[in-house]
């Protein structure tokens, strides 16, 4: 008679110990992956969101512009023109990023301007002043991967500042009539309601409407002074524009960061003769920013 032999023993395998090695390298790759793209990837990408939207931000600034161009131009006080200011951009679905943010401010005590004009009467040279502030539009970015810019939109001209330097991006109404007469084109902004600035980053509206014009003629105009945060940028457009002129002219720096000095004669003695005529227009346009 045969007997069944016990067991008395585990079989040995190496199954389980497999699988969670594959695991533990699936889980580290995954992870090493995620890593990656959260490193290197998410940045450029999100540097291309912020810049696509600093491009955006451009567009609707030069829409904004052409609006008060158009309106200072058609001198119509019954159609009111609203364009949009987006703010920030979001950030990136399923992944750790930051959104970018903004704020849009109207600045009614920026940009500050001083023509001196000579006149003569009863033999006798005095300087006369035109001096008026014109306020400015302002937006500044707060981006977390891309460079921090500003669009600032005074006097009819749009600058684009950062950290390397600004530039005006498009320039203001100032040309050369004849070789001999200036005319330039003012825009003062009148502020519409208690809002001033708002911030985040949704898209808000402004609405711009014609208020008023006055025109000058000046027979002589011996130096021009703006108060400018941006006053490279003016310097660059006035020798630009300037450099047509049949006068002498020299631009000085007020102080860096407070703006520019255009004078057409350094003679203190100087006459009429030396300096260039001017034609000045100013608009008055009302600004207002919308909140939704």
């Amino acid at each position: 008679m045969k007997r069944n032999k016990k067991m008395t023993g585990f079989i040995c395998s190496d199954e389980g110990v497999a699988g969670v090695v594959v695991a533990v390298l699936l889980l580290g790759l995954i992870v090493s992956a995620v890593g990656m793209v959260q490193g290197i990837f998410v940045p450029q990408w999100m540097e291309e969101k912020e810049a696509e939207h600093m491009e955006q931000v451009s567009n609707q600034f030069s829409q904004l512009k052409f609006a008060i161009d158009t309106q200072s131009a058609l001198e119509e006080p019954n159609c009111p023109i609203t364009t949009s200011i987006t703010l920030g951009s979001k950030e990136l679905p399923f992944l750790v990023s930051s959104r970018s943010y903004g704020s849009l401010k109207i600045l009614p005590e920026d940009f500050r301007i001083i023509i001196n004009i000579l006149e003569v009467q009863d033999a006798h040279s005095y300087v006369k002043p035109y001096i008026d502030t014109l306020g400015a539009i302002e937006y500044s970015s707060s981006n977390a991967y891309y460079i921090d810019q500003s669009y600032v939109l005074e006097n009819g001209a749009l600058i684009l500042s950062q950290k390397s330097g600004e530039i005006m991006s498009a320039g203001p109404a100032l040309s050369i009539v004849n070789e001999k007469d200036l005319s330039f084109n003012l825009v003062k902004l009148n502020v519409i309601g208690e809002k001033t600035s708002m911030s985040g980053y949704g898209t808000y509206p402004i609405r711009t409407r014609y208020s008023d014009t006055n025109y000058f003629t000046y027979c002589a105009v011996k130096n021009i002074t703006m108060y400018t945060s941006h006053g490279a940028a003016w310097n660059k457009t006035f020798d630009d524009t300037l450099s047509d002129l049949d006068f002498d002219y020299y631009i000085h720096d007020i102080e860096e960061g407070v703006g520019i000095i255009i004078s057409f004669d350094d003679d203190p003695t100087t006459t009429a003769d030396n300096c260039p005529s001017l034609f000045l227009k100013v608009t008055e346009i009302d600004v207002e920013l919308i909140s939704r």
